[in-house]
């Protein structure tokens, strides 16, 4: 009876893209609309979805330039008719009843979002650790806000959760690099009136080179300062006393920062460290002084 449009962003993805199609056309609930955005790969990646494309009517591939994730889930978004949505990158990939238990979840207990814990391995399936998640309900739209932003029993993924469309009324992802799972989790959140959280770990996370979260400190990493801003912009008019963990989280984020900045050689790390420092002065001194009571 319900639809649910899993948007696929693909780009270079050519080694990993067949097991994370294979993975979402193979689900238990069969109802789905697989939107597949190739954003202007130059491997073979095109060629494995038109593949699926021929073969199974509920996918619908999209053809683009490369403009990056967030652009390439936003054309996703364009096209969407399900009833929920669901995100699946293109280098990880699904157990079989991922959607059907998100989606029992939700219908069973009302809710707007639904979320699962998740597995990050190795290529080779090594699992490395198995991140579960209590079972719960949160009702009301201040508590399921304020759970995310203080991060209990939650991640900041996209991919472990299925979302009622209109918690995306008004969504779009910001053009970043990074962080802009963040951004979009706390404008649904923001429009979420119940979560539900299921304990299964069901979504596969690939650990390689390629993942933006492994990569050594580059200028675009400031992408997640920007974020944190965003969301501050975002919350501290409705909710002024949730701002506090916003900037916990830039701090922390650019504590991190600090870290992979002085491990790694690139251009301009001077530049790169005052940045960092004046930033987290700047936040500390809001945590501090206790700005927003």
């Amino acid at each position: 009876k319900y639809k649910v449009s899993i948007i696929v962003p693909i780009y270079n993805a050519e080694r990993y893209l067949d097991k994370c199609i294979k993975s979402i056309v193979g689900q238990t609930h069969k109802n789905l609309e697989i939107i597949l955005v190739n954003d202007g790969s130059t491997d073979g990646s095109l060629d494995i979805c038109k593949k699926y494309v021929d073969n199974d009517e509920r996918i619908l591939l999209i053809n683009k330039e490369n403009g990056g994730v967030s652009s390439a889930r936003n054309k996703g978004l364009e096209n969407i008719t399900g009833d929920y949505i669901g995100f699946v990158d293109s280098d990880d990939y699904i157990s079989s009843d991922m959607y059907q238990k998100l989606l029992s979840a939700i219908l069973e207990n009302e809710a707007d979002i639904s979320e699962c814990g998740y597995f990050k391995i190795e290529l080779d399936d090594n699992t490395i650790i198995k991140h579960s998640l209590q079972p719960n309900v949160i009702k009301g739209n201040y508590n399921c806000l304020y759970n995310y932003l203080k991060q209990n029993n939650t991640q900041n993924f996209n991919c472990n959760k299925l979302y009622k469309k209109t918690t995306f009324n008004g969504v779009k992802y910001p053009n970043y690099k990074y962080s802009e799972d963040y951004v979009v989790n706390v404008q649904t959140h923001f429009r979420c009136n119940k979560k539900v959280t299921i304990s299964d770990s069901c979504y596969y996370y690939i650990i390689h080179n390629g993942n933006a979260t492994s990569q050594d400190f580059n200028g675009n990493k400031l992408d997640i300062i920007r974020a944190g801003e965003l969301v501050l912009s975002l919350i501290k008019e409705d909710y002024p006393d949730l701002s506090i963990y916003v900037i916990i989280y830039i701090l922390n984020k650019i504590r991190k920062l600090y870290e992979d900045l002085r491990e790694t050689k690139v251009v301009d790390k001077d530049k790169f460290i005052k940045i960092l420092v004046n930033e987290y002065k700047k936040y500390y001194l809001l945590v501090k002084n206790e700005i927003f009571n």
